[in-house]
């Protein structure tokens, strides 16, 4: 039976086994997420939100922030800005999609980035060279976590283990937690999320055509397929 190893933070790790939970029935779903979140104590944040994760918005909402636009990475992250009452802009991809959008955009400003610890892309720095008035928040802290016993069981085991990584930071402390000979069948989220784990012997590893959930979705099913074709491959020998 495929096995699919979830490393998402809570509470994104248990909705998406219930995702696939309901698509595939009878698929062994293990979930053992490789970081947790720390919100930190912050002021009020001033200036219209740029948000480039959930956890942005939460961070953002937890420290009392209220605006009536938000400008988001992509649509779940505008999604859980709309249910709060903003008017969510969303670039429907990456980072980069973002950029560009807000550079296209030209909001007058000012705009306030809420962000982990950890970030990439430099992307207060780059709008800021592009001439925008924008600012940052640190609103949250990634703290990694080990994977769990049965997380481990299931790589040291035989059957293939389908693995959804979501973003480059998750793809990295999957390569470093990683163990065990499994055969491992990897879908990311991105070009840039599937680098971190290249170096990795897989059966299959590819990325998603867009980088959203439904592409995701798309993804890892196709995954789970080839995963049974292995296992019954594997069968007739």
């Amino acid at each position: 039976m495929p096995q699919i190893l979830i490393t998402r933070p809570e509470p994104e790790a248990s909705a998406l086994a219930a995702e696939l939970a309901a698509l595939h029935p009878g698929v062994r779903l293990v979930v053992s997420p490789l970081q947790g979140i720390r919100f930190h104590d912050i002021p009020r944040p001033d200036g219209v939100p740029v948000f480039t994760s959930r956890n942005g918005v939460r961070a953002y909402l937890r420290a009392g922030g209220q605006s009536l636009q938000a400008w988001c990475v992509g649509d779940a992250t505008a999604a859980l800005a709309e249910a709060a009452g903003m008017q969510a802009i969303s670039a429907g991809g990456d980072a980069e999609a973002l950029i560009a959008l807000l550079l296209e955009r030209r909001p007058e400003g000012p705009l306030v980035h809420v962000r982990g610890a950890q970030h990439r892309g430099e992307l207060v720095a780059r709008l800021a060279a592009g001439g925008l008035r924008i600012g940052a928040v640190e609103g949250y802290a990634q703290v990694p976590l080990p994977l769990s016993e049965e997380a481990r069981a299931a790589l040291l085991g035989a059957m293939p283990v389908v693995v959804p990584l979501y973003s480059p930071g998750a793809a990295r402390r999957f390569a470093e937690a990683r163990q065990g000979t499994a055969p491992l069948l990897i879908g990311a989220i991105s070009a840039a999320a599937l680098a971190p784990v290249k170096h990795l012997e897989t059966f299959r590893r590819s990325h998603a055509a867009q980088p959203d959930g439904e592409s995701m979705l798309k993804l890892i099913s196709g995954l789970i397929a080839a995963a049974h074709q292995l296992e019954a491959e594997g069968g007739e020998d």
